[in-house]
Protein backbone atom coordinates (compact mmCIF):
# COMPACT_ATOMS: atom_id res chain seq x y z
CA UNK A 1 0.00 0.00 0.00
CA UNK A 2 1.36 3.39 -0.97
CA UNK A 3 -0.36 6.69 -0.31
CA UNK A 4 2.22 8.64 -2.30
CA UNK A 5 3.85 12.02 -2.06
CA UNK A 6 2.13 15.31 -1.58
CA UNK A 7 3.24 17.22 -4.67
CA UNK A 8 4.25 20.87 -4.86
CA UNK A 9 0.77 21.65 -6.13
CA UNK A 10 -0.65 20.31 -2.87
CA UNK A 11 1.60 22.49 -0.72
CA UNK A 12 0.89 26.06 0.31
CA UNK A 13 2.61 28.78 -1.74
CA UNK A 14 6.23 29.47 -0.81
CA UNK A 15 5.29 33.08 -0.04
CA UNK A 16 2.03 34.00 1.67
CA UNK A 17 0.56 37.11 3.19
CA UNK A 18 2.68 38.08 6.18
CA UNK A 19 1.13 37.17 9.52
CA UNK A 20 1.65 40.09 11.85
CA UNK A 21 3.93 39.80 14.84
CA UNK A 22 2.27 39.86 18.23
CA UNK A 23 3.79 42.02 20.94
CA UNK A 24 4.30 39.86 24.01
CA UNK A 25 2.37 36.69 24.79
CA UNK A 26 -0.91 35.92 23.09
CA UNK A 27 -3.95 35.20 25.30
CA UNK A 28 -3.57 31.51 24.42
CA UNK A 29 0.05 31.48 25.58
CA UNK A 30 -0.99 33.07 28.87
CA UNK A 31 -3.64 30.36 29.35
CA UNK A 32 -1.06 27.66 28.63
CA UNK A 33 1.51 29.10 31.03
CA UNK A 34 -0.94 29.56 33.87
CA UNK A 35 -2.94 26.39 33.07
CA UNK A 36 -6.10 28.29 33.93
CA UNK A 37 -8.57 26.46 31.74
CA UNK A 38 -10.75 23.38 32.00
CA UNK A 39 -11.08 20.87 29.13
CA UNK A 40 -14.44 20.88 27.42
CA UNK A 41 -17.28 18.89 29.00
CA UNK A 42 -18.21 17.43 25.60
CA UNK A 43 -17.48 13.73 25.16
CA UNK A 44 -14.96 12.43 22.63
CA UNK A 45 -17.77 10.84 20.61
CA UNK A 46 -19.46 14.24 20.34
CA UNK A 47 -16.24 16.01 19.40
CA UNK A 48 -14.69 13.35 17.12
CA UNK A 49 -17.41 11.27 15.40
CA UNK A 50 -14.81 9.25 13.46
CA UNK A 51 -13.27 7.97 16.71
CA UNK A 52 -15.12 4.65 17.05
CA UNK A 53 -12.07 2.37 17.21
CA UNK A 54 -8.51 2.75 18.39
CA UNK A 55 -6.06 2.90 15.47
CA UNK A 56 -3.75 -0.09 15.15
CA UNK A 57 -0.15 0.76 16.00
CA UNK A 58 2.88 0.17 18.16
CA UNK A 59 2.11 1.88 21.49
CA UNK A 60 4.20 2.73 24.54
CA UNK A 61 3.53 0.54 27.58
CA UNK A 62 6.29 2.04 29.78
CA UNK A 63 9.95 3.01 29.68
CA UNK A 64 12.52 0.25 29.28
CA UNK A 65 14.37 1.47 32.38
CA UNK A 66 11.22 1.04 34.49
CA UNK A 67 10.84 -2.68 33.74
CA UNK A 68 13.64 -4.69 35.30
CA UNK A 69 13.69 -8.48 34.96
CA UNK A 70 11.01 -9.99 37.20
CA UNK A 71 9.01 -6.74 37.36
CA UNK A 72 5.20 -6.75 37.05
CA UNK A 73 3.33 -3.46 36.40
CA UNK A 74 -0.35 -2.59 35.99
CA UNK A 75 -1.23 -0.07 33.27
CA UNK A 76 -4.49 1.31 31.94
CA UNK A 77 -4.29 1.91 28.19
CA UNK A 78 -6.67 1.49 25.24
CA UNK A 79 -9.59 1.54 27.70
CA UNK A 80 -8.46 -1.78 29.18
CA UNK A 81 -6.39 -2.97 32.11
CA UNK A 82 -3.09 -4.47 31.05
CA UNK A 83 -0.20 -6.21 32.78
CA UNK A 84 3.35 -5.33 31.69
CA UNK A 85 6.08 -7.70 32.87
CA UNK A 86 9.59 -8.80 32.05
CA UNK A 87 10.61 -12.42 32.35
CA UNK A 88 13.86 -13.54 33.96
CA UNK A 89 15.52 -13.90 30.54
CA UNK A 90 14.85 -10.20 29.86
CA UNK A 91 11.96 -10.35 27.36
CA UNK A 92 9.13 -7.82 27.86
CA UNK A 93 5.48 -8.88 27.75
CA UNK A 94 2.16 -7.05 27.61
CA UNK A 95 -1.10 -8.89 28.25
CA UNK A 96 -4.70 -8.34 29.22
CA UNK A 97 -4.75 -8.21 32.99
CA UNK A 98 -7.67 -10.42 34.05
CA UNK A 99 -7.07 -14.10 34.74
CA UNK A 100 -9.51 -16.27 32.76
CA UNK A 101 -9.80 -18.62 35.74
CA UNK A 102 -11.77 -16.45 38.20
CA UNK A 103 -11.02 -12.91 37.09
CA UNK A 104 -8.22 -11.67 39.33
CA UNK A 105 -6.04 -8.83 38.06
CA UNK A 106 -2.70 -10.56 37.57
CA UNK A 107 -0.85 -7.20 37.63
CA UNK A 108 -1.74 -6.65 41.29
CA UNK A 109 0.24 -9.13 43.34
CA UNK A 110 1.24 -11.30 40.41
CA UNK A 111 4.84 -12.45 40.17
CA UNK A 112 7.34 -13.74 37.64
CA UNK A 113 8.79 -17.22 37.90
CA UNK A 114 11.30 -17.95 35.15
CA UNK A 115 9.51 -17.03 31.93
CA UNK A 116 6.01 -17.36 33.36
CA UNK A 117 3.59 -14.94 35.01
CA UNK A 118 1.88 -16.27 38.13
CA UNK A 119 -1.64 -15.12 39.03
CA UNK A 120 -1.84 -13.96 42.68
CA UNK A 121 -5.24 -15.59 43.30
CA UNK A 122 -4.68 -19.34 42.76
CA UNK A 123 -1.13 -19.30 41.34
CA UNK A 124 -2.08 -20.37 37.85
CA UNK A 125 0.89 -19.74 35.53
CA UNK A 126 0.89 -18.23 32.04
CA UNK A 127 3.72 -18.15 29.53
CA UNK A 128 4.74 -15.20 27.38
CA UNK A 129 2.05 -16.06 24.82
CA UNK A 130 -0.64 -16.02 27.50
CA UNK A 131 -1.18 -19.78 27.61
CA UNK A 132 -1.86 -21.56 30.86
CA UNK A 133 1.17 -23.77 31.47
CA UNK A 134 0.74 -24.81 35.11
CA UNK A 135 -1.97 -25.19 37.75
CA UNK A 136 -0.28 -26.00 41.07
CA UNK A 137 -3.10 -28.21 42.38
CA UNK A 138 -3.89 -30.03 39.11
CA UNK A 139 -2.01 -32.47 36.91
CA UNK A 140 -3.53 -30.84 33.82
CA UNK A 141 -3.46 -27.33 32.38
CA UNK A 142 -6.51 -25.59 30.96
CA UNK A 143 -6.28 -24.85 27.22
CA UNK A 144 -9.26 -22.47 27.43
CA UNK A 145 -7.50 -20.32 30.00
CA UNK A 146 -5.58 -17.82 27.94
CA UNK A 147 -4.66 -14.17 28.38
CA UNK A 148 -4.48 -12.06 25.25
CA UNK A 149 -0.81 -11.32 24.66
CA UNK A 150 0.39 -8.34 22.60
CA UNK A 151 3.75 -8.49 20.76
CA UNK A 152 6.20 -6.38 22.77
CA UNK A 153 9.67 -4.98 22.08
CA UNK A 154 12.34 -2.79 23.67
CA UNK A 155 13.29 0.04 21.31
CA UNK A 156 14.61 3.59 21.76
CA UNK A 157 14.16 3.44 25.52
CA UNK A 158 10.52 2.32 25.39
CA UNK A 159 8.65 -0.93 25.85
CA UNK A 160 6.30 -0.83 22.86
CA UNK A 161 3.44 -3.24 22.23
CA UNK A 162 1.50 -3.98 19.06
CA UNK A 163 -2.25 -3.43 19.15
CA UNK A 164 -4.71 -4.43 16.44
CA UNK A 165 -8.45 -5.08 16.90
CA UNK A 166 -7.87 -8.51 15.39
CA UNK A 167 -5.73 -10.43 17.91
CA UNK A 168 -4.45 -12.67 15.12
CA UNK A 169 -2.98 -9.78 13.12
CA UNK A 170 0.81 -9.83 13.40
CA UNK A 171 2.69 -6.49 13.40
CA UNK A 172 2.52 -4.83 9.99
CA UNK A 173 5.73 -2.82 10.37
CA UNK A 174 8.76 -2.50 12.61
CA UNK A 175 9.97 0.44 14.69
CA UNK A 176 13.72 0.80 14.13
CA UNK A 177 16.40 1.38 16.74
CA UNK A 178 17.54 4.94 16.07
CA UNK A 179 21.24 5.78 16.52
CA UNK A 180 20.63 9.04 18.40
CA UNK A 181 19.15 7.25 21.39
CA UNK A 182 22.09 5.12 22.50
CA UNK A 183 25.22 7.09 21.70
CA UNK A 184 27.49 9.31 23.77
CA UNK A 185 27.30 12.00 21.09
CA UNK A 186 23.88 12.99 22.42
CA UNK A 187 22.87 14.13 25.91
CA UNK A 188 20.93 12.11 28.43
CA UNK A 189 17.19 12.17 27.71
CA UNK A 190 14.84 14.80 29.07
CA UNK A 191 11.34 13.31 29.44
CA UNK A 192 8.04 15.17 29.37
CA UNK A 193 4.57 13.61 29.52
CA UNK A 194 1.06 14.94 29.12
CA UNK A 195 -2.46 13.55 29.22
CA UNK A 196 -4.35 15.23 26.38
CA UNK A 197 -8.12 15.33 25.87
CA UNK A 198 -8.24 14.28 22.21
CA UNK A 199 -7.26 11.34 19.98
CA UNK A 200 -3.94 10.73 18.25
CA UNK A 201 -5.21 12.00 14.92
CA UNK A 202 -5.88 15.50 16.22
CA UNK A 203 -2.37 15.75 17.68
CA UNK A 204 -0.76 14.40 14.51
CA UNK A 205 -2.70 16.79 12.28
CA UNK A 206 -0.41 19.50 13.66
CA UNK A 207 2.32 17.97 11.48
CA UNK A 208 1.16 19.38 8.12
CA UNK A 209 -0.33 22.48 9.81
CA UNK A 210 2.75 24.70 9.79
CA UNK A 211 0.85 28.00 10.02
CA UNK A 212 0.14 27.33 13.70
CA UNK A 213 3.88 27.38 14.46
CA UNK A 214 3.67 31.13 13.84
CA UNK A 215 0.20 31.90 15.20
CA UNK A 216 0.31 29.66 18.29
CA UNK A 217 4.02 29.35 19.10
CA UNK A 218 5.49 32.59 17.78
CA UNK A 219 7.89 31.26 15.14
CA UNK A 220 9.65 34.08 13.31
CA UNK A 221 7.95 33.09 10.03
CA UNK A 222 5.60 30.42 8.75
CA UNK A 223 7.83 27.42 7.95
CA UNK A 224 8.27 26.38 4.32
CA UNK A 225 7.29 22.79 3.62
CA UNK A 226 9.70 21.12 1.22
CA UNK A 227 7.92 17.78 0.99
CA UNK A 228 5.39 15.53 2.68
CA UNK A 229 5.47 11.83 1.86
CA UNK A 230 2.75 9.36 2.82
CA UNK A 231 4.23 5.94 2.17
CA UNK A 232 2.22 2.94 3.34
CA UNK A 233 2.24 3.03 7.16
CA UNK A 234 4.80 5.86 7.33
CA UNK A 235 4.90 9.59 6.76
CA UNK A 236 7.79 12.01 6.39
CA UNK A 237 7.75 15.82 6.52
CA UNK A 238 10.69 18.00 5.50
CA UNK A 239 10.55 21.73 6.19
CA UNK A 240 12.64 24.87 6.57
CA UNK A 241 11.87 27.19 9.46
CA UNK A 242 13.09 30.43 11.02
CA UNK A 243 13.33 29.99 14.78
CA UNK A 244 12.61 33.07 16.89
CA UNK A 245 15.61 33.84 19.13
CA UNK A 246 16.65 36.84 21.27
CA UNK A 247 19.11 37.70 18.49
CA UNK A 248 16.48 37.55 15.77
CA UNK A 249 15.37 34.81 13.35
CA UNK A 250 17.68 31.80 13.05
CA UNK A 251 17.36 29.61 9.94
CA UNK A 252 16.85 25.92 10.63
CA UNK A 253 14.96 22.78 9.81
CA UNK A 254 12.26 20.51 11.24
CA UNK A 255 12.27 16.98 9.80
CA UNK A 256 9.73 14.49 11.14
CA UNK A 257 9.17 10.78 10.56
CA UNK A 258 6.24 8.71 11.79
CA UNK A 259 5.87 4.95 12.02
CA UNK A 260 2.10 4.67 12.23
CA UNK A 261 0.05 6.45 14.90
CA UNK A 262 2.03 5.49 18.01
CA UNK A 263 5.65 6.49 17.40
CA UNK A 264 7.37 9.39 15.66
CA UNK A 265 10.61 11.37 15.69
CA UNK A 266 11.24 15.06 15.07
CA UNK A 267 14.71 16.41 14.33
CA UNK A 268 15.46 20.12 14.79
CA UNK A 269 18.57 21.76 13.38
CA UNK A 270 19.81 25.32 13.03
CA UNK A 271 20.28 26.45 16.64
CA UNK A 272 21.54 23.15 18.02
CA UNK A 273 20.75 19.65 16.77
CA UNK A 274 17.86 18.33 18.86
CA UNK A 275 15.69 15.25 18.52
CA UNK A 276 12.57 14.15 20.27
CA UNK A 277 11.14 10.66 20.30
CA UNK A 278 7.36 10.90 20.63
CA UNK A 279 4.88 8.23 21.66
CA UNK A 280 1.12 8.72 21.54
CA UNK A 281 -1.06 6.13 23.29
CA UNK A 282 -4.80 6.14 23.95
CA UNK A 283 -5.56 5.85 27.66
CA UNK A 284 -9.29 5.55 27.01
CA UNK A 285 -11.81 7.17 24.68
CA UNK A 286 -11.39 10.58 26.33
CA UNK A 287 -7.67 10.85 27.09
CA UNK A 288 -4.44 10.24 25.18
CA UNK A 289 -0.98 9.95 26.71
CA UNK A 290 1.70 11.95 24.92
CA UNK A 291 5.31 11.25 25.95
CA UNK A 292 8.26 13.06 24.41
CA UNK A 293 11.91 12.22 25.07
CA UNK A 294 14.28 15.04 24.09
CA UNK A 295 18.01 14.67 23.36
CA UNK A 296 20.54 17.28 22.23
CA UNK A 297 23.71 16.66 20.19
CA UNK A 298 26.80 17.63 22.17
CA UNK A 299 28.81 20.53 20.79
CA UNK A 300 31.99 18.84 22.01
CA UNK A 301 33.31 16.85 24.93
CA UNK A 302 35.40 19.40 26.82
CA UNK A 303 33.89 21.15 29.83
CA UNK A 304 33.11 24.39 27.97
CA UNK A 305 31.40 22.63 25.07
CA UNK A 306 29.34 20.46 27.39
CA UNK A 307 28.30 23.50 29.42
CA UNK A 308 27.23 25.32 26.25
CA UNK A 309 25.37 22.25 25.03
CA UNK A 310 23.48 22.08 28.30
CA UNK A 311 22.67 25.80 28.29
CA UNK A 312 21.50 26.04 24.67
CA UNK A 313 19.86 22.62 24.65
CA UNK A 314 17.87 23.23 27.81
CA UNK A 315 16.62 26.55 26.42
CA UNK A 316 15.45 24.88 23.21
CA UNK A 317 13.85 21.94 25.01
CA UNK A 318 12.16 24.35 27.42
CA UNK A 319 10.64 26.15 24.43
CA UNK A 320 9.52 22.89 22.80
CA UNK A 321 7.83 21.82 26.04
CA UNK A 322 6.17 25.24 26.23
CA UNK A 323 4.86 24.70 22.71
CA UNK A 324 3.24 21.41 23.73
CA UNK A 325 1.50 23.14 26.63
CA UNK A 326 0.21 25.76 24.18
CA UNK A 327 -1.02 23.07 21.80
CA UNK A 328 -2.86 21.39 24.65
CA UNK A 329 -5.10 24.42 25.15
CA UNK A 330 -6.30 23.71 21.61
CA UNK A 331 -6.32 19.91 21.85
CA UNK A 332 -8.26 19.77 25.10
CA UNK A 333 -11.08 21.87 23.69
CA UNK A 334 -11.21 21.47 19.89
CA UNK A 335 -13.70 19.54 17.79
CA UNK A 336 -13.23 17.73 14.48
CA UNK A 337 -14.46 19.59 11.39
CA UNK A 338 -15.13 16.91 8.78
CA UNK A 339 -15.22 19.38 5.90
CA UNK A 340 -12.89 22.18 7.01
CA UNK A 341 -13.07 25.60 5.38
CA UNK A 342 -9.43 25.79 4.28
CA UNK A 343 -7.41 28.69 2.89
CA UNK A 344 -4.68 28.68 0.23
CA UNK A 345 -1.90 28.96 2.78
CA UNK A 346 -3.02 26.01 4.92
CA UNK A 347 -1.01 22.83 4.93
CA UNK A 348 -2.26 19.64 3.21
CA UNK A 349 -4.70 18.61 5.93
CA UNK A 350 -6.93 16.42 3.76
CA UNK A 351 -4.11 14.19 2.41
CA UNK A 352 -3.05 13.62 6.01
CA UNK A 353 -6.57 12.56 6.96
CA UNK A 354 -6.69 10.14 4.04
CA UNK A 355 -3.45 8.55 5.28
CA UNK A 356 -4.69 8.43 8.89
CA UNK A 357 -7.98 6.73 7.95
CA UNK A 358 -6.25 3.46 7.04
CA UNK A 359 -5.38 2.74 10.70
CA UNK A 360 -9.00 2.47 11.87
CA UNK A 361 -10.51 -1.00 11.64
CA UNK A 362 -13.95 -1.83 13.09
CA UNK A 363 -13.68 -3.94 16.21
CA UNK A 364 -14.86 -7.50 15.37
Amino acid sequence: MTNGDVTNADLPPATTTKIRDFAGETPLQVLAKQAEYQPTAMSARERFPYYTSFPFAWYRACDTADLAAGTVRPVRLLARDLVVWRDEQGAPHVMDAYCPHLGANVALGGRVEGCNLVCPYHWWEYDGDGRNVRIPYSDRTNAQARLRSYPAIDVNGFVLFWYHPDPAQAPLWDVPDLPEYATDEWTEPIVAAWNVRCPWQELAENGPDFVHLKTVHGAATVPEIESITYDSWFNHIRARVDFATPRGPQAGRIDTDSWGPGFSVARFSGIIDTIFFATTTPIDWEWTQSVKVYKVKKLGFDAAALARTERVGEALVRDLRKQMAEDNVIFDNKIHIANPALADGDGPILPFRKWAAQFYVPVP
